[in-house]
């Protein structure tokens, strides 16, 4: 084990930092309360053996105060000359777990060491499994929250984020862009490419996209099929366009060939763009509906572009 030795007294503390060492312990010695506190957090000490009664901080300080700074439970034991009931009741209460009366007798100690060195594995095992509970719990999060395909958020996730940015928005009075696009004649390559490439060309995609959407307040994911959703916070009309163009431009530096589609040789995509100040009663189907009719807008008038929704859309069939 890792041992914090604290006693104020040279010759007991070399005595016993001996005896430590041969029994193939790791010592760290401290001639005061002030400079165990000191040493303790780069030491990280698997066992604090503390004397009572030392000048400017006695033992009964030293430990409460390291029971406040690390909530991490080590044992601490107590070493005294004295046994009076009322001062191992007072160490006990002060944070420690066990008292040793000075001299120290080499069987106890070797007991009580034997038996520390117990909780101290039990300690480190408990430790890695909470830390590997941790990991996994975050990996768990991580997939009930991203699309398995794609790996950008799934459709779920992305409507639990556009849902907070409605409420925060409206409450403070800033507009968001919901762009809805979809890719141009995908069924077309799916049947003539096959759906592997179908799969990879949907893969390709979405890596652009995350990497062009990366900022804090920018949400990508994907919203079903070959169609894909970005959110983007603090972003007018004028920002919006700006997207939209962005997308279109860094789908087509893909260069992902597409000779079955009518307007491009390569892969293209249809852009429906809705940019709102809400008031924080909308829901994420209507604006999702907004930008469906203006992505409707976008196939319809050639493909591989954006269109910003106007509510004159509502009346034009479908």
């Amino acid at each position: 084990m890792k041992i914090l030795l604290v006693d104020d007294i040279q010759i007991e503390r070399m005595q016993l930092a001996i005896r430590l060492k041969q029994q193939g312990h790791i010592v760290e010695m401290a001639e005061s309360g002030i400079k165990a506190l000191s040493v303790y957090p780069e030491f990280e000490p698997d066992l604090v053996l503390l004397d009572i009664s030392m000048p400017e901080m006695d033992g009964f300080q030293v430990a409460c105060k390291i029971r406040e700074l690390y909530p991490e439970w080590i044992p601490i034991i107590f070493l005294s000359s004295h046994d009076a009931p009322e001062i191992i009741a007072n160490a006990i209460e002060s944070g420690g777990d066990d008292y040793l009366i000075k001299p120290v007798d080499k069987l106890v100690l070797r007991a009580k060491l034997t038996a520390m060195q117990r909780i101290a594995f039990m300690r480190k095992q408990l430790n890695n499994k909470t830390a590997a509970l941790a990991r996994a719990n975050r990996e768990l999060e991580k997939l009930a929250s991203e699309d398995g395909l794609t790996k950008v958020r799934n459709r779920r996730d992305v409507d639990k984020k556009l849902k907070e940015m409605i409420s925060v928005h409206g409450r403070h009075s800033m507009a968001l862009t919901v762009i809805l696009l979809d890719v141009d004649f995908f069924k077309l390559y799916n049947d003539n490419y096959g759906h592997i490439q179908g799969d990879k060309c949907l893969v390709e995609i979405a890596g652009s996209l995350n990497e062009l959407f990366s900022r804090n307040g920018e949400v990508v994911g994907r919203y079903g099929g070959e169609e894909f959703v970005v959110l983007l916070g603090h972003s007018d009309v004028y920002q919006a366009e700006l997207h939209g163009e962005r997308i279109k431009t860094n789908i087509a530096n893909l260069m992902i060939a597409h000779e079955y589609s009518t307007v491009s040789d390569c892969v293209t995509v249809s852009q429906g763009v809705v940019s709102i100040k809400p008031n924080g009663r909308e829901t994420a189907e209507q604006l999702y509906h907004m930008a469906d009719r203006a992505l409707y807008q976008a196939k319809r008038q050639g493909r591989n572009r954006y269109v910003v929704y106007d509510p004159m859309m509502e009346s034009e069939e479908l």
